[in-house]
């Protein structure tokens, strides 16, 4: 292939203005400087995602102690454990909050309270409690895991979900993309 007519050549040309073939010398001197840009987009997606970590961790700070599980952070509210195991059925009340820029948005909930006075509408998860199989429920990657993991250690307490388990790049409703989660849970059948 002639370097001078690439695709990559012809669209710097047009992007800077340049005419002819004596400026692929010229052209060649921008080619460290673009891939070493593009390849900053990889060291940007990764302090985002730092500071998506810090932001929710320093969020449940304020509720107690924090615990991280697999990029899920967990604050217990209480010490009740039950011996779960992949396949038990909790029954539970939660709360489901996005963390936007805005502020906290409260996405869903089975509690009649919260309900009503965020105005939700109804939905199938909204009768208390929600029955949830471990490990079965197809619910976001964030809280299945989240839970998988808090269960055992608490019945009551906080997920802290980063954008990537929870809704993704995707923007879902009122819900910007890339929007970090908590999901606050109470287990009304815990295990003695």
């Amino acid at each position: 292939m002639n370097v001078q007519n690439s695709p990559l050549v012809r669209t710097l040309r047009d992007a800077f203005g340049l005419k002819g073939d004596a400026n692929v010398p010229c052209i060649a001197l921008f080619l460290p400087l673009i891939l070493a840009l593009t390849g900053c987009n990889g060291l940007h997606e990764l302090e985002l995602e730092e500071r998506e970590q810090q932001s929710l961790k320093s969020r449940l700070e304020k509720l107690g102690t924090v615990q991280e599980h697999k990029r899920i952070f967990f604050v217990a509210l209480d010490s009740v454990a039950g011996e779960y195991a992949e396949g038990d059925t909790l029954h539970l009340r939660y709360t489901l909050y996005a963390l936007t820029s805005q502020g906290e948005i409260v996405v869903e909930s089975n509690e009649p309270d919260i309900i009503a006075q965020h105005k939700l509408h109804p939905t199938d998860t909204q009768y208390p409690p929600q029955n949830y199989v471990l490990g079965k429920t197809d619910w976001l990657e964030g809280i299945a895991r989240g839970l998988q993991y808090a269960a055992p250690r608490s019945s009551r307490g906080w997920l802290g979900i980063p954008h990537a388990q929870g809704y993704g790049n995707t923007p879902f409703g009122r819900i910007p993309s890339r929007t970090p989660l908590l999901f606050h849970y109470e287990i009304t059948n815990p295990h003695p």
